[in-house]
């Protein structure tokens, strides 16, 4: 059962860990990295709710990719990087990294038990 959410249980973890990093590292979270962690709940959500599509495998590493790559634009246009969202950009790429070996689930039709495909 844990292996039908597997994608989704990795980018919880990475969602908690940006969130805890951005808290940690400079004892607040600053607009930018509240952004980060507002695109890291989003790509939980994305990951959790893009669909298991047996033609479209990586579909959840993509919207974790997208989504990181925003993360990435975001704190650019924001204001620039500093070591604190360079950090959490790192953990929203590894996620991304983390989502894409964790075992996929792919459904087979509207009645079939999903099946894992390992990458």
């Amino acid at each position: 059962m844990l292996r039908k959410f597997a994608p989704a249980v990795v980018a919880i973890v990475f969602a908690v860990l940006t969130a805890a990093s951005a808290a940690l590292t400079d004892s607040h979270i600053d607009p930018t990295e509240g952004v980060q962690i507002a695109i890291q709940a989003t790509t939980v959500a994305g990951v959790a709710l893009t669909p298991a599509i047996p033609s479209w495998v990586h579909a959840k590493v993509w919207t974790a990719a997208i989504l990181a790559v925003l993360n990435l634009l975001a704190s650019v246009i924001i204001g620039g990087l500093t070591m604190p969202e360079v950090v959490n950009l790192t953990l929203a790429f590894v996620g991304v990294l983390a989502v894409r070996f964790a075992p996929q689930p792919v459904h087979q039709g509207a009645e079939a038990e999903p099946t894992v495909v390992r990458p």
